[in-house]
């Protein structure tokens, strides 16, 4: 695992489980999923050349209908128009997440922030860190310990570099694995 990597899962994991005593129980989460994109700087628009992305989260309580999330993303999808025309191309992000849900019964909403790495294959320049935005929506179901939660989700991400200013946009369908961590309040089931 890379450095900045493993930095950008203890930061986000520390600030969630730092929160001290919540309304719930927390949880973490593995979510899996394809995801499509567009890079600027390739001038390839949307590419529908999907490739796996996924994301580590923990997420606490705050209240019965709000919780705080944190964790690490990674973004990929392929680049087959623009400049990637016959390099078989695939657009990387490696970001750590921060943010809250909002829940109500089985449905979630996610908005946070990302912070990380985007680039385009491995030649050219270096990467700039960068901040970007993530979405989520979706249902949890199941109940006890364990949660399927499949969902949709919305990533936008910087990509700049020295000498260009550049973003990415992802869209990913993913599906996720939730288990609570530790015994169960006296007031979940």
């Amino acid at each position: 695992m890379s450095s900045l990597r493993a930095r950008l899962i203890a930061l986000a994991l520390g600030v969630v489980l730092v929160q001290g005593p919540a309304a719930g129980q927390t949880h973490a989460e593995l979510r899996g999923g394809v995801a499509v994109g567009s890079h600027t700087g390739t001038a390839a628009g949307l590419d529908f050349a999907p490739a796996f992305s996924y994301e580590a989260l923990v997420i606490r309580p705050i209240t019965p209908l709000l919780s705080v999330y944190g964790g690490y993303a990674r973004t990929a999808f392929g680049c087959e128009e623009g400049f990637c025309l016959d390099r078989d191309l695939t657009v990387n992000g490696s970001h750590g997440v921060l943010g809250a849900e909002a829940r109500k019964g089985w449905a979630w909403l996610r908005l946070g922030v990302l912070f990380g790495k985007t680039e385009v294959g491995t030649e050219g320049e270096s990467p700039d860190m960068g901040p970007g935005l993530h979405l989520g929506a979706g249902v949890a179901l199941g109940s006890g310990r364990f949660r399927v939660l499949p969902g949709l989700s919305y990533r936008w991400l910087s990509a700049n570099t020295p000498s260009s200013s550049d973003h990415a946009v992802a869209v990913a369908a993913d599906l996720g694995v939730g288990i609570r961590l530790g015994p169960p309040k006296d007031n979940q089931r």
